[in-house]
C-alpha cells in the first residue's frame, strides 16, 4: 500500500536503536578470537622430552576433532561482523530516506496551502453576497487554515509526562482561550513556520517511553521554540505523586486491560490505595525501577523509570518556553492560567474567568509516606542525583 503523503511528519519518526551491545559483543568475540590464537601459537612450556613425546601425539589426535570447531567459531565470528556492519549500513539508509521523506512531506504541504488560498480567493471572488462570502471564510478557517494560519500567533505546545496533569490544562484552554480554541489539537504536531495551533501531548528529551512522543520530536519542538515561531508550556507536579498516579494506570492496564485517568477511578480513598502499595510493594518497587518482568508479556518500550522520569522533567523544565506546577493551580488558577494567556499574547478579560481547581489532590504522596513504611523508607534511599533534580524543579521530599 503506498504511503499517504498526508501523514504527520511525527510519523516519520523511529524509535532509534543503540548498537552499543552488539558492538561490545562484537568486541568480545575478537578478543576471544585472538587470545585463542596466542594460546595456539605460543612455545611449548614443558622442556621435559617424556612430556613432549606424549604432548605431541595427543595434540594430533585433538586437532582432528577441535579443528572443525575452531572453523565453526571463524564462520561465526565472521558472520556478526558481516551483521553488525549491515545493520550499520541499513540504519544509515533509513535516517537518509527519513530526512528525504520529511523534505517531500514539507514541500508537499507548502503546495497544497498555496492551492487553498487560491481556490479560496476564486470562490470569494464569484459569491454574490457578502454574507456568504462571509460563511465561505468561516468554513475554510474551520476546515483547512488550523493548519496553516499564519499572523501574529506562535505555534502553542502543551507539554507534559505522563501522569503530569496536563489534561487538566487542556479543559482550561478549551473552556477560556476563545475563539483560538478551535485549532487546539490533543496531539503533537510539527510545522514549519508558525501558526495559530495548540498542540498538546505527553512526550520525551531523553529516554524512549511507552505512551509518550519520541525524543525525535522532542528535539523539532524545541528547535521551533528557538526559532521564536513556535511556545512551548510544560506542566508538571510532583514526580512522587506522578509515580504513584502512574503505577496505579499500569498495573490496572497490566491486569485488566483498562485504561483510567487517575487514581480517583481505582480507589475511593487514599486508605484503600496504601493498603494495596503495602500489600504490593514488590510490584510498585519493579514499576519505579523501570524491571522489564513488569512488562511482561506487552511488546514494546517500556515506561520510564522513577529516576528517568525526575530526569526528564528536569530537562523539560529548562527547556519549556513557561513551566508551571499543577500544585500551584491548587493555589490561585485563574493567576496561573494568566501565565499562559499572556504567553499566547491572547486578549480576554481575565477577571470574567472561571477556573475551576484541579480534581488531583497536591501532594497525596506525603499520605502513603506516613501509612506505609517501605514507601517511605523509598524515599529515603533515593539517590543524590535524583533528589537534586527533583530540588531543581522546585519541590523537596517532605511536601
Amino acid at each position: 500500500m503506498p504511503a499517504n503523503p498526508t501523514k504527520p511528519l511525527a510519523a516519520l519518526c523511529v524509535a532509534p536503536y543503540d548498537f552499543g551491545d552488539l558492538g561490545r559483543s562484537l568486541a568480545m568475540v575478537e578478543s576471544s578470537k585472538q587470545l585463542a590464537e596466542v594460546a595456539d601459537s605460543g612455545p611449548a612450556r614443558s622442556r621435559n622430552r617424556v612430556l613432549q613425546l606424549i604432548e605431541k601425539p595427543l595434540a594430533r589426535v585433538l586437532a582432528r576433532y577441535l579443528r572443525p570447531q575452531r572453523d565453526f567459531n571463524a564462520a561465526v565470528a565472521r558472520s556478526l561482523t558481516e551483521t553488525y556492519s549491515a545493520l550499520e549500513t541499513l540504519v544509515a539508509n533509513m535516517l537518509a530516506l527519513d530526512e528525504r521523506l520529511a523534505n517531500q512531506q514539507l514541500q508537499l504541504l507548502h503546495e497544497q496551502v498555496k492551492a487553498l488560498i487560491a481556490i479560496e480567493d476564486l470562490a470569494v471572488q464569484e459569491l454574490p453576497s457578502v454574507a456568504d462570502a462571509r460563511d465561505l471564510q468561516d468554513l475554510v478557517d474551520l476546515r483547512y487554515q488550523p493548519e496553516t494560519r499564519l499572523g501574529d500567533d506562535r505555534t502553542l505546545y502543551i507539554l507534559g509526562l505522563f501522569g503530569s496533569g496536563r489534561l487538566y490544562i487542556k479543559e482550561l484552554i478549551l473552556q477560556n482561550i476563545g475563539l483560538r480554541a478551535k485549532y487546539y489539537r490533543d496531539v503533537i504536531r510539527l510545522y514549519s513556520g508558525p501558526t495559530s495551533m495548540i498542540c498538546s501531548g505527553h512526550v520525551t528529551v531523553k529516554y524512549v517511553s511507552r505512551n509518550q512522543a519520541l525524543p525525535a520530536i522532542m528535539i523539532r519542538i524545541a528547535e521551533s521554540v528557538r526559532c521564536r515561531f513556535a511556545d512551548s508550556v510544560f506542566v508538571y507536579r510532583h514526580p512522587l505523586d506522578s509515580l504513584l498516579t502512574n503505577w496505579v494506570y499500569w498495573r490496572t492496564y497490566m491486569r485488566d486491560r483498562r485504561e483510567v485517568c487517575g487514581i480517583a477511578e481505582v480507589y475511593t480513598s487514599y486508605d484503600d490505595l496504601c493498603a494495596d502499595l503495602d500489600r504490593d510493594f514488590f510490584e510498585f518497587k519493579a514499576f519505579a525501577e523501570g524491571d522489564l518482568d513488569f512488562y511482561a508479556g506487552l511488546m514494546g518500550p517500556r515506561f520510564l523509570s522513577f529516576s528517568e522520569y525526575v530526569e526528564e522533567s528536569a530537562l523539560h523544565f529548562q527547556s519549556a518556553s513557561l513551566s508551571l506546577r499543577l500544585e500551584d493551580f491548587a493555589i490561585d488558577p485563574s493567576k496561573e492560567f494568566s501565565k499562559i494567556v499572556g504567553l499566547m499574547g491572547a486578549e480576554l478579560d481575565l477577571s470574567r474567568l472561571r477556573i475551576p481547581l484541579p480534581r488531583s489532590k497536591p501532594f497525596g504522596y506525603l499520605a502513603a509516606k506516613e501509612k506505609v513504611p517501605r514507601f517511605r523508607n523509598f524515599i529515603n534511599r533515593l539517590n543524590l542525583e535524583t533528589r537534586k533534580r527533583i530540588e531543581k524543579i522546585g519541590y523537596d521530599l517532605g511536601g
